[in-house]
């Protein structure tokens, strides 16, 4: 009689062993094809919100470095000049070429009076100071004021690259001068030395910024901001060439490959004397903490249920193979070798096994999103609240007390669940992976009776 014969008869006659063994490798599969399948689905929503938070990292002037700075006595005091490289197009050209990276954004700085509008009005510290800063963007839609949800777009377009002379305003702004998409503003440059011209801008969108506006100037007052273009910036600020006082930022397409990229930008020739480099995934990491503690989670919790499955299915084994001593005594006195005995106890439990690795595809279904939805909402609850500083437009921007204002965490994207597809491909894991569990506990349990001698198996029979 052939092996997977004498197999499947003693699986048909001891039903009872039958039924008890596939109820436990059910719960058994089951249980780690819901851990894969949450694993991955919290892999794939990371990958998305990683994706949509993003990261950026930023190439600027090292103005720490006294030897990009120039120092001159002149009438009056002191006149200091930075003579650092500047970043230039090419240099931005050359980090665009890494792979990795799916946009720039090039930041110019300056300060303005308003011509024929007005700003909203804060605290003053004598005249001349009813002026407001202004940065030049590339693409306003990377401008981290936007990607952070601290401004938000309601009406018109972002700024993009090639734009000339345009500007978003806020509405408070837009509201006060009863201004809308289409009208000019005029302004000028409000540095005390210089001969600047007024130089119109075109309003080409307008943003909302809700915040707690105390305790401002008017130069802080995000309400104030003007975004404009970099052409503009030129000819307000009356430059040769477009400058990019506030440096770039370059944004990945995933936070998780900074570190490589930012090595492949440190290892392009550019004027390390002149530049540094600082990474920010701080607004990812912020959203992500809860989806990160649920991997770790997950990753435990397959390895403890691997672990208690290893030790059910030997204890079980064990118990009916020492049951099975006359059998098994008996099969090695006709002849039948030790290897094929141990292959007839594993492939009876594979037959088993076949049937409830496939059951289990469904009852995972039915679990795992119930699963996954308890798991990520007690790791969530243990997670603190997200605290991101408000993104800096050219200064640090403090509050009364001196501290970073908090950035309103209310508009950062969040997950509030993470939604589960058992996906048959992982089923096949589970074939692959079952199949060795099995062998292996098979093995492990028959060594004891395995080893004694057929005559000494028969003699322990009563």
């Amino acid at each position: 009689m052939s092996t997977l014969k004498r197999a499947f008869l003693y699986t048909m006659r001891k039903k009872t062993k039958t039924l008890i063994l596939f109820l436990v490798l059910v719960t058994i599969s089951t249980f780690i094809l819901t851990g894969l399948s949450i694993y991955k689905a919290a892999d794939d929503s990371a990958l998305s919100l990683r994706q949509s938070v993003g990261g950026s990292i930023r190439l600027e002037l090292d103005e720490n470095n006294r030897k990009n700075w120039q120092y001159q006595q002149a009438a009056g005091g002191m006149l200091v000049d930075y003579v650092g490289a500047p970043i230039t197009d090419e240099d931005i050209q050359k980090i665009m070429s890494i792979d990795g990276i799916k946009a720039y954004n090039g930041l110019g700085d300056g300060s303005v009076f308003a011509k024929d509008f007005s700003f909203i009005s804060g605290f003053s510290f004598g005249a001349g100071s009813d002026y407001s800063r202004l940065p030049s963007v590339t693409d306003s839609e990377y401008f981290n004021f936007f990607t952070r949800k601290a401004f938000q777009l309601v009406e018109g377009r972002h700024i993009k690259e090639g734009d000339d002379h345009v500007v978003l305003i806020s509405t408070a702004i837009a509201e006060k001068n009863a201004l809308k998409l289409g009208d000019t503003i005029t302004v000028q440059c409000c540095y005390d030395s210089g001969n600047y011209p007024d130089v119109s801008l075109i309003i080409i969108g307008i943003y909302a910024y809700e915040a707690d506006n105390e305790f401002n100037t008017t130069s802080t007052d995000k309400r104030n901001r003007l975004i404009i273009d970099h052409k503009a910036m030129q000819e307000i600020m009356q430059r040769d060439v477009i400058q990019y006082d506030n440096g770039v930022d370059f944004y990945v397409d995933d936070p998780r490959e900074m570190e490589r990229i930012a090595s492949q930008i440190k290892a392009l020739d550019l004027d390390w004397d002149s530049f540094t480099l600082t990474m920010d995934n701080s607004a990812y990491e912020a959203v992500a903490s809860p989806l990160t503690a649920m991997q770790n989670l997950i990753i435990w919790l397959i390895v403890g249920c691997v672990a208690v499955s290893v030790g059910i299915l030997i204890l079980i084994l064990s118990m009916w193979i020492k049951q099975r001593r006359h059998e098994t005594g008996i099969l090695l006195s006709v002849g039948i070798s030790k290897s094929r005995i141990i292959l007839q106890y594993t492939v009876e439990v594979l037959m088993i096994a076949i049937i409830a690795f496939g059951l289990s595809f469904f009852t995972s279904n039915l679990i795992s999103q119930g699963v996954s939805d308890l798991i990520f909402h007690q790791v969530s609850e243990s997670q603190p609240l997200p605290e991101i500083e408000l993104p800096d437009d050219g200064t640090e921007y403090l509050d009364i007390t001196g501290q970073y204002i908090p950035y309103d965490t209310s508009n950062v994207e969040t997950l509030e669940s993470v939604q589960v597809t058992v996906s048959p491909d992982y089923l096949l894991y589970i074939y692959i992976f079952g199949t060795l569990l099995i062998a292996f506990s098979v093995s492990a349990s028959s060594i004891s009776v395995i080893q004694m001698k057929p005559k000494k198996i028969l003699s322990q029979m009563s």
